[in-house]
């Protein structure tokens, strides 16, 4: 029997305004996530898996933390509750000082670690790749571009404050859109390398990340500014609104650099294995970032404003309808990709990066790190969607401890599991540690809202499951008369490829129809407009800016 929703209308009204949203956000990623893959494939034709290349995604690394801790959702995470509680008890005027003051710290704080950054590098480097040190050339490059391309932490970071801001106000567009300036300038930087001076084409692709940045910063200032913004020079550090930013964001701070810690743990084993399998890893992963971006990070990034709303009001069950619905559509698309990702891995590696020096044996060690992180899909989703509800909840410490757990289980598994499967273990340790980070923030959340709608939960994931297990075996058929021979001209190679993606999709929609599945039906109600207006909520209700 189907599912039949026990929302109000109002919520109702809610998940469709929720839905919308993430639509738009998601729509918008998705065209950055298309430019990200033509750029990271003009970065793989022209650096492949050589030592260049793992030289370059190891100095890359040092100022993505950096731009980690500030973005991701980190700073909304914090800024997005504080701002609603200024605004709710002092107004307009004090909202906007508020976020003049978090714009300054944040630029005080990330250029002080900036200079750290480029001062501590040739310390940092061979301490976070020990594989490295066999050679000297391999590090004094890391370093040279490490030091380069720390300005791009700067700008990213401010970009981020602003990014927050228009979350807080439930703008989320221009946000969503600006990833594409960077990886546009990246392509651009990449291709005038190819044609001018392929020798030194790392250096253009830094000076394409420095760009970029800045490009994406300056963006969204036009956009704040007709938010409200100012961007007045205001260090006023014992403003009560920027201390409860500070209270909420150093545990959050912790918690990604938990997250970080996890990443440099698979990098550092990784680097143990040779030439290649850093770069490797790196293509791998971004390969699942396309799920998490399109919908994961945009149904999250949604979900923040409306739980700290209701978490504000004290609300519990309504931030039980808005975290049940979430976990829902999240899950109705990441179960599916997962599987698909897992069966096809080595035709997408190919198709997408297989040409000029990313050759077979790179298809061949990123698909290995393409199936140990498409395993976890799912759990990296859930942790996303769930860890906003503590923080609407203003409770930063637990996702911390969580983190922490996470983090003992994936260095573990990492250990266990390089062994026999290389980068492969260490793909799948880090979602093994996903996978405990996500059962152990529900199980606790459940106990602070009273209930999580779980046995809807666990019927839709049963649905969800048996439409994906019947995708997957029509998938795998079509996949070994189809895409069983790699050799085939890349054209052909494409063609089978994308047939085969279309059969499964079309396969799983309609196992989903068949079986009267909710989430389907309510994604096809607010494309349509019948949601919303059933609500009583106007066709047009996104406020996505």
């Amino acid at each position: 029997m189907p599912d039949r929703s026990r929302q109000t209308p109002s919520n109702v009204a809610g998940s469709g305004r929720l839905l919308r949203s993430a639509g738009t956000v998601g729509g918008l990623t998705l065209v950055s996530r298309l430019f990200g893959y033509a750029r990271d494939m003009v970065v793989a034709a022209l650096l492949g898996t050589t030592m260049v290349a793992d030289a370059w995604i190891a100095a890359f690394e040092l100022p993505n933390m950096l731009r980690r801790l500030a973005s991701e959702g980190t700073l909304s995470a914090a800024f997005v509750p504080a701002f609603a509680d200024t605004a709710r008890r002092h107004g307009e005027r004090e909202v906007w000082r508020l976020a003049d003051r978090f714009h300054t710290a944040v630029l005080v704080a990330v250029a002080g670690l900036t200079l750290v950054g480029i001062l501590v590098a040739p310390w940092i480097v061979p301490l976070l790749y020990p594989g490295f040190r066999q050679d000297p050339a391999k590090i004094a490059l890391t370093v040279r571009l490490a030091q380069l391309v720390f300005a791009y932490a700067l700008f990213i970071s401010l970009s981020a404050v602003l990014m927050a801001v228009l979350n807080a106000r439930e703008r989320f567009a221009a946000a969503a859109f600006t990833p594409v300036l960077l990886n546009v300038s990246i392509i651009v930087f990449a291709v005038s390398a190819w044609i001018v001076d392929a020798e030194s084409s790392v250096y253009y692709i830094v000076a394409g990340v420095i760009a970029g940045g800045l490009a994406q910063w300056l963006f969204l200032v036009p956009f704040a500014r007709r938010a409200g913004m100012r961007f007045r020079f205001l260090a006023d550090w014992n403003d009560p609104g920027l201390r409860e930013v500070g209270r909420l964001i150093v545990p959050r701070l912790l918690g990604v650099g938990v997250v970080q810690i996890n990443i440099i743990v698979g990098r550092m084993f990784a680097t143990r294995l040779g030439d290649g399998p850093l770069a490797a890893m790196y293509y791998s992963a971004r390969i699942t970032e396309l799920t998490l971006g399109v919908f994961a990070v945009s149904v999250a990034t949604v979900v923040l404003p409306a739980m700290s709303r209701q978490g504000a009001a004290g609300d519990h069950a309504a931030m039980r309808g808005t975290l049940s619905f979430a976990l829902r559509q999240v899950t109705a698309i990441t179960l599916p990709a997962a599987v698909g990702l897992i069966l096809l891995r080595q035709p997408i590696v190919a198709v997408l990066f297989q040409r000029g020096a990313f050759d077979a044996d790179s298809t061949a060690m990123a698909s290995a790190g393409l199936m140990g992180y498409a395993a976890g899909l799912v759990a990296v989703a859930a942790v996303r969607i769930t860890a906003p509800g503590f923080y609407a909840l203003h409770d930063t410490r637990t996702p911390v401890a969580v983190a922490l757990v996470a983090m003992v289980v994936n260095i573990a598994g990492c250990m266990m599991l390089m062994g026999p499967l290389g980068i492969g273990g260490i793909a799948l340790a880090n979602s093994i540690a996903a996978f405990t980070s996500a059962a152990l923030l529900l199980a606790i959340l459940r106990v602070r809202l009273g209930g999580i709608d779980g046995g809807t939960l666990l019927r839709s994931i049963c649905r969800i499951a048996a439409a994906a297990a019947l995708m997957g075996w029509i998938v795998s058929a079509l996949a070994n008369r189809w895409l069983g021979d790699l050799g085939v001209p890349p054209a052909l190679l494409s063609a089978g490829l994308v047939a085969t993606i279309v059969v499964g999709t079309l396969t799983y929609v309609a196992a989903l129809a068949v079986a009267r599945a909710p989430e389907l039906r309510e994604l096809r109600a607010v494309l349509s407009g019948k949601l919303s207006a059933s609500a009583g909520e106007p066709p047009d209700g996104s406020d996505a800016g």
